[in-house]
């Protein structure tokens, strides 16, 4: 992932536990009297900043003679080189608390493997990009754009 994705995620960490200390700190010594949604809050924050921090760190995409692996939060999904069918790039329209999103997708030729959606969130280079552009392209496009 982009260093700027995790800088953002590790600060958001940090104020969470920051909140928390403070929050709970006051209500533990006796200073205010403990609410519920004051000290429920921070936790939250905490969790969700922590979860996307570990996202930031783990998620991961490696490319191997045979496989292309894209490590997440959640597991590993693989496709194999030789079953790729092709490729497509698609966009998400943001909304107001969603930006957008750049989607670069793997279509397999095999309905037994996953097709792989990654988004554009990760620091490719110029080897990758020429790579994925050589791959048929399945959105019919006859140039190849990066958004």
């Amino acid at each position: 992932m982009r260093t700027s994705q995790r800088v953002v995620a590790l600060i958001l960490f940090v104020t969470g536990v920051c909140f928390t200390a403070a929050f709970w700190g006051t209500a533990l010594s006796g200073q205010r009297d403990p609410k519920l949604i004051e000290l429920a809050l921070p936790v939250l924050f905490s969790v969700v900043a922590a979860l996307l921090t570990i996202r930031s760190f783990r998620s991961l995409i490696i490319i191997s003679d045979e496989t292309i692996e894209l490590h997440g939060l959640l597991g590993t999904r693989s496709l194999p080189l030789n079953k790729i069918k092709g490729r497509r790039r698609y966009r998400t329209r943001g909304e107001l608390d969603i930006p957008s999103g750049k989607h670069l997708v793997l279509e397999p030729n095999d309905d037994r493997y996953p097709k792989l959606d990654i988004e554009e969130a990760y620091t490719f280079d110029a080897t990758f990009y020429a790579w994925f552009d050589s791959l048929p392209d399945l959105d019919g496009s006859k140039t190849s754009v990066r958004y």
